[in-house]
Formats: C-alpha cells, sequence, structure tokens
C-alpha cells in the first residue's frame, strides 16, 4: 500500500542509514527532506536543514518542519559507545548516549505534538537492546527503552517503533555480528517495506523470534552468553 504525497523528514540525516532510507525513498520519486548538525552532502534531499544545536535551535526546527505538507518524521538520531568487556562507556560516552538515543528524539517529537499539525506520522528506528538491557550495552539499551516507553506514553495515534538487531555501519563496526545481523542497504529497504505499519515491529522475522528468546531467558543466562562471545 502506497499513500500518496507524503512527504518525509529524516531527522539525524547524516546517519549512515538515514542515507541509505534517502535513496530507498527517493527511487520511487518520493519527497524527502533531512535535518542534521553534520555537514554532508545534501544535494539529493528535496531540502535541508543544518542545525547546530537539535534543543537550542527548536524555533528554526519549527518554523522549517512547518511547511512540510502531509510529514512523516522519521528519527536516525543514535549514539553507540560501549561494548563490554571491550569498551566500558566514559561519562562523556554516557551523556551523548542519553542525548542521541532518547533526549533528542523525545524532545523534538513532544515539541512537534504541541506546536505542529501537519506532522502526520513518527517513526523511531530502535534496537531489540530495548527489550531488555543487559551489560554489553547497558546504557545504550536504557536509553533506547526510556525513548520507547516515553514516546509510547504520549499517545501519539499514528506511530511506528522499529526494533532492528545490529545494522552494520561504523558505530556497530567493534560489535561482532548477532543473529540476523543486517546490512544498512537491507535495512533501508525494510524502514520502507514497514513504513505504513504502526505501533512496535521487528522488520523481519527472525529478529522477532529473537525477541521472544530475550524476553523468556534469564539476565544473567543473558549476560554469560554475550560476555562469551565478546
Amino acid at each position: 500500500m502506497k499513500i500518496e504525497n507524503i512527504n518525509y523528514l529524516l531527522v539525524g540525516a547524516s546517519s549512515e542509514l538515514a542515507q541509505e532510507t534517502l535513496l530507498s525513498l527517493k527511487k520511487d520519486g518520493s519527497r524527502v527532506l533531512g535535518i542534521s548538525r553534520e555537514k554532508i552532502n545534501y544535494e539529493k534531499f528535496d531540502d535541508y536543514l543544518l542545525v547546530n544545536d537539535y534543543i537550542d535551535d527548536i524555533r528554526d526546527i519549527n518554523k522549517f518542519v512547518s511547511k512540510i505538507e502531509n510529514c512523516y518524521v522519521i528519527f536516525f538520531n543514535g549514539f553507540l559507545a560501549e561494548n563490554r568487556k571491550i569498551k566500558k562507556p566514559t561519562i562523556e560516552d554516557i551523556v551523548k548516549t542519553d542525548l542521541a538515543n532518547f533526549t533528542i528524539p523525545y524532545s523534538l517529537t513532544s515539541n512537534f505534538i504541541k506546536n505542529l499539525k501537519n506532522v502526520k506520522k513518527y517513526i523511531y528506528i530502535s534496537s531489540m537492546a530495548a527489550i531488555k538491557p543487559r551489560n554489553k550495552n547497558y546504557i545504550y539499551g536504557l536509553s533506547k527503552r526510556k525513548l520507547e516507553v516515553g514516546i509510547l506514553e504520549l499517545g501519539i495515534e499514528n506511530l511506528l517503533l522499529i526494533r532492528f538487531g545490529k545494522i552494520k555501519t561504523r558505530m556497530s563496526s567493534e560489535h561482532k555480528d548477532a543473529p540476523f545481523t543486517l546490512n544498512k542497504l537491507k535495512a533501508a529497504k525494510l524502514i520502507k517495506k514497514n513504513i505504513y505499519k504502526k505501533n512496535v515491529i521487528y522488520p523481519t522475522f527472525g529478529l522477532y523470534l529473537m525477541s521472544v528468546f530475550i524476553k523468556i531467558l534469564p539476565l544473567k543466562v543473558l549476560n554469560f552468553v554475550e560476555s562469551k562471545q565478546t
């Protein structure tokens, strides 16, 4: 099913997954806009806003987004800096993890709900780590869990949370491949394929089965198994 006249806004548009999603959406002739803090080659976007800070520049963001009719917002903001036992996060890493994975998407969503009427759907790239934060990447998993709980409590009618496993990007390059690992091209295609669905979903059946395994297995056992994979 394809809904006509949707304009897609990619927040965190400089991420590798956002760039692949841009290309995937443009293949169908969709209008795609972007917002990011990093300078990139944004000529492929139909319009683009470069910000210094997502929170401080909220007025500029509102002005930019308010002009987008029938807007579907996709949040790609994310940061991962822990991979115990190889790497434990510093205090700076912890702050950046919470800011990117929770504070920015949650704050922007709350602001859009309050001030804008043209945003018709909110889409978030979440993680299997949100199901049960484990020792390997506890801070990252906790921040994704906070995002999911916080967003669901906002009561958004047209909402999609996509729980991915590992996606091969620079951010995850130091992590071993988990079952059902995806490359960024495949992940982008799955975002596009599932974009009209609602609520919390898993992009593949394999990831759904893995989520069941994570939910039923005791945390101590999960931590032990993952420690042996590091």
